[in-house]
């Protein structure tokens, strides 16, 4: 498998974990998304060391066009950036679930969007 790919493996997609992630994560915001996260305990066991969900609101953008383009540009900049957050959990030993939240109205470029999930990555990589 390539590394710089995204599989299933990695997403995060059981409503039992969305749940949990939801009810007792905790969370940062980076513009223009708001990250919650929650460090997995041993006993869920998930088949890659970080799971990840994208959100974007219906109430912020009313077209599907809109709020697939702006899953596909935030997904394409996470594996993009995303092989030292996985290289440091997985020398931890540790699992981390994260849902990345889009809190703004408006579009932004591809470029933006890459800086701001750098921004993410720095953050999580200090958990």
């Amino acid at each position: 498998m390539k590394l710089a790919a995204l599989p299933k493996s990695e997403r995060l997609y059981l409503r039992s974990s969305i749940d949990k992630l939801f009810a007792e994560g905790k969370g940062f915001m980076v513009f223009p998304y708001r990250v919650i996260w929650r460090i997995l305990p041993d006993d869920e066991t998930q088949p890659a060391t970080v799971c990840i969900m994208t959100v974007v609101p219906k109430k912020k953008f009313r077209h599907a066009v809109d709020r697939n383009l702006e899953k596909r540009r935030l997904r394409e900049a996470y594996r993009l950036t995303k092989l030292p957050l996985i290289d440091h959990f997985a020398s931890t030993g540790r699992s981390l679930a994260i849902a990345f939240v889009c809190v703004d109205t408006a579009h932004h470029p591809f470029p933006e969007v890459q800086r701001a999930m750098q921004r993410i990555i720095s953050r999580l990589l200090a958990l």
